[in-house]
């Protein structure tokens, strides 16, 4: 793997990561907020990788942006999936 490739996938699980540590400590329902989370970035860094990917000198960064964004987005679809908002049980 490329050294901007790995940087790329690296920084951007480490936005994840921080960010669902965020919402695991400020909020109530933190499944829900860590899942939305991954989601929404998981949209973004696809956005992002694929106009990145147009320019020559970005397409390294566009290809770990887009790499990243599939594994986030997976991480967001797995958490919302399994912890589903205000189920009660009765």
């Amino acid at each position: 793997m490329k050294p901007v490739l790995k940087n790329t996938l690296i920084g951007c699980s480490a936005a994840y990561a921080v960010l669902s540590l965020l919402i695991l400590l400020t909020t109530k329902d933190a499944a829900t907020g860590i899942g939305l989370t991954g989601l929404i970035l998981g949209i973004l860094f696809f956005f992002f990788g694929l106009i990145l990917c147009i320019p020559a000198g970005s397409r390294d960064i566009g290809k770990g942006l887009l790499l990243s964004a599939g594994l986030v987005f997976l991480i967001g679809v797995s958490v919302c999936s399994i912890f589903p908002g205000n189920m009660n049980f009765h």
